[in-house]
């Protein structure tokens, strides 16, 4: 297994159960696993775009100024190259990594999406240099960092993944 963070649509009971009748009433889902994958890539991209909307815990103060200088306007979620600072001025390297965001938003050799008949998966398996899990990190807090999950599923994603299977059972059930 890749050492990747990831969602998993079973942690919604009621989703699962009903992705369980659907399965096995179907089999094959691979074109609705497909379009779940890009209803969570979609909300994944606007999470990075609108920073995060604002619903994460603030950056510690000394991250956030030494951020500020490494990779000015960079988003909550987004992380910062190694640099050294004078003064607080930029002396060398810094600016935007964006490694993880890259490889949810993109398709990178970090990016993790794999369609199943049955299953789907999106995450990322992005490190850092020093092979570090900063996604892990990230998604689930650290005892120095709160979590800022940057993949999890909404309310309103389920919802339309609901949708999603109720329009794919109709056309299947019509053209067979």
């Amino acid at each position: 297994m890749v050492d990747a963070i990831t969602i998993d649509v079973d942690e919604q009971r009621t989703f699962r159960n009903y992705l369980s009748r659907v399965i096995s009433s179907v089999g094959d889902l691979s074109f609705p696993m497909g379009e779940f994958a890009r209803i969570i890539k979609k909300e994944s991209t606007a999470n990075f775009i609108l920073k995060g909307f604002g619903k994460y815990a603030p950056l510690t103060p000394v991250y956030l100024k030494r951020k500020r200088i490494l990779a000015p306007g960079a988003s909550i979620l987004v992380g910062a190259r190694r640099g050294s600072t004078v003064n607080g001025v930029l002396k060398s390297g810094g600016g935007v990594s964006g490694k993880m965001r890259d490889s949810i938003l993109k398709t990178t050799s970090d990016s993790v999406l794999r369609i199943g008949k049955t299953s789907m998966e999106v995450g990322t398996k992005a490190k850092t240099r020093s092979g570090a899990p900063y996604p892990r990190f990230i998604q689930k807090g650290t005892g120095k960092m709160a979590s800022r999950p940057f993949l999890f599923l909404t309310k309103k994603m389920v919802k339309r993944m609901f949708n999603t299977l109720d329009d794919y059972i109709i056309h299947v059930w019509k053209t067979a």
